[in-house]
């Protein structure tokens, strides 16, 4: 694996670290600070600036993880038209419209299958801090987590998890088939 790729998976495991923590510019009476809100609604102050720093400065610290998601974007469609340039057929990253066509009712099938996969495993622990031991359980209860689905029955019956699993499908694949 090359030094990029391994530097494109450190960065991609700093940032599932922060498991959808949004940041946001705060102030008090002692100056301005960057504060996240965790998915539990939880304000944590992470930064506080120097009276000195500039607004551009507070502004890009606080935009850091959503500038990151965006260029980690680039970077995987990148590598997808690289790859489809080459004749290597990869699946559309994150986000891209497009998804695979797939009949109703499979996606419960298709997402227990994944779960139960060394390689998803490990896509699981590394872009969204699965953790050890990597059990099938531990995928399963990380992955109803991501999807934001109480059952993997859901992505059968409610679009939005269904297009939540594709996107999520489309990201392992391109991971897995950039070796990122």
């Amino acid at each position: 694996m090359s030094a990029e790729a391994i530097e494109l998976r450190r960065i991609r495991s700093k940032l599932s670290a922060l498991d959808g923590a949004q940041w946001f510019r705060a102030s008090d009476e002692r100056g301005e600070f960057v504060e996240a809100k965790t998915r539990n609604g939880e304000l944590n102050e992470i930064a506080r600036f120097h009276p000195g720093a500039q607004p551009e400065e507070a502004d890009f610290i606080a935009s850091a993880p959503e500038m990151v998601t965006f260029l980690l974007r680039l970077v995987d469609r990148a590598i997808s038209k690289a790859c489809q340039a080459s004749g290597k057929e990869q699946p559309r990253p994150t986000g891209q419209s497009g998804r695979n066509k797939r009949r109703p009712g499979d996606f419960t099938t298709e997402a227990a299958i994944k779960c139960g996969e060394p390689a998803f495993k490990v896509f699981l622990e590394e872009r969204y801090g699965l953790e050890r031991p990597l059990t099938t359980d531990r995928a399963t209860e990380r992955l109803r987590s991501i999807l934001q689905i109480q059952s993997r029955k859901q992505l059968n019956s409610d679009s939005a998890a269904a297009d939540r699993w594709q996107d999520l499908r489309a990201e392992f694949n391109v991971w897995k088939g950039a070796g990122l």
